[in-house]
């Protein structure tokens, strides 16, 4: 009976020592500011964005849309997942013109048997969706 309880109460603590553990969030450093902002972006906004995509651990390119999209920006609509839950969250309450640096958890990528990434934005402009 009391190796039963013993189990039983390592278990709840477990539990409780599980949850209190944050999840992991986007760091966000802004490498370049406009001078004035005249809006920041928001849920539902079109955001048309260039970026490159590294590998944490050895600092390899893995995505560029300068390399692997001819070129050419990407669009896509901010807060509704159409890109990976950490760009959702990094990008919220940006200027038009501003850079960051966004290093991503696993979690708000590709999942935990995904890649820890940093995804640096070389600029990009948002656009308000009607």
């Amino acid at each position: 009976m009391a190796a039963l309880r013993a189990a039983l109460l390592g278990a709840v603590l477990g539990c409780a020592a599980a949850a209190l553990i944050p999840a992991a969030d986007v760091k966000v450093e802004v490498l370049q500011k406009p001078f004035l902002c005249h809006r920041r972006t928001k849920w539902g906004d079109m955001m048309l964005v260039h970026y490159e995509g590294f590998l944490e651990r050895d600092g390899s390119m893995f995505h560029s849309t300068h390399k692997h999209n001819n070129g050419q920006p990407m669009w896509f609509t901010l807060g509704i997942r159409e890109a990976i839950k950490g760009w959702d969250k990094g990008l919220k309450d940006m200027c038009v013109g501003e850079k960051r640096k966004l290093t991503i958890p696993p979690s708000l990528a590709y999942g935990k048997e995904g890649k820890e990434i940093s995804i640096k934005w070389l600029g990009g402009e948002h656009r308000k969706k009607n």
